[in-house]
């Protein structure tokens, strides 16, 4: 006759260097040791030196739990737990800003950097490729759809990626951290973002500038939400997937 395993005292969770999370099983073979994630989405929207160059991060988890007799990777959590903004920096400083904010605990080895890679994003993301600095370049496009253009750069419709967060904040699936600075600034600018129906039919995104003339954490935010819901981490392993396009 088998032993039930006793889980009522909560698991005893091991974070990995990598973004794995796994549950400790003290060499008991009742416990299946199952692999979970933590990791973070860095993303930036980049500014000429007179605009502001906005960074905002996204921690995405899941944990193994206990479910029942056993033990599962549980539910998918993702909250916005990082924002800043800064100009008058030249590109060489927002690159290596944007290096070592990705590379500082708890982010460090567990992270993944994404850019606006629009206009000026370009000449950014060169300098990080001349670095060898992994990276995923969004650029916004017009549409409803988004495709994979390179190792490292990304075509996404505009207006399909702010549906896509307002779903994620719709469901739950993405939420503010409760101490987040600059909150009442970033939902300003999504707010400043309507989407509008033209003459012919066709769907478009119009931003009423704020009087400081920002909307650039907003952006941040959306290029950060489209790629933890469409983009695969590179350091994610086969056991960790779930929840990933």
């Amino acid at each position: 006759m088998s032993q039930d395993v006793n889980y009522e005292t909560a698991l005893d969770l091991v974070y990995l260097p990598d973004g794995r999370v796994v549950n400790e099983t003290n060499q008991d073979p009742a416990i299946e040791r199952v692999t979970g994630h933590q990791n973070y989405w860095v993303a930036a929207d980049l500014g000429q030196a007179n605009d502001y160059t906005a960074v905002a991060v996204i921690k995405d988890e899941a944990l193994p739990i206990v479910d029942g007799s056993k033990v599962i990777v549980g539910p998918r959590h993702r909250s916005i737990v990082y924002a800043d903004r800064f100009r008058g920096v030249s590109y060489v400083d927002v690159c290596d800003h944007l290096i070592r904010l990705r590379n500082a605990p708890p982010f460090g080895g567990k992270s993944e950097l994404v850019i606006d890679g629009t206009s000026l994003g370009r000449v950014v993301s060169d300098m990080f490729w001349d670095q060898s600095v992994d990276h995923h370049a969004v650029q916004m496009t017009g549409g409803q759809q988004w495709r994979k253009e390179s190792s490292r750069y990304v075509n996404a419709g505009k207006s399909f990626m702010i549906e896509n967060l307002s779903v994620l904040f719709a469901s739950g699936d993405l939420k503010f951290a409760h101490d987040l600075p600059l909150r009442d600034e970033i939902e300003s600018d999504l707010a400043s973002f309507s989407l509008q129906t033209t003459a012919a039919g066709n769907q478009i995104i119009t931003q009423s500038r704020s009087a400081g003339g920002h909307g650039d954490l907003g952006i941040a935010v959306i290029v950060g939400a489209f790629a933890s819901q469409y983009l695969r981490p590179k350091m994610v392993t086969t056991h960790t997937l779930r929840g990933w396009y």
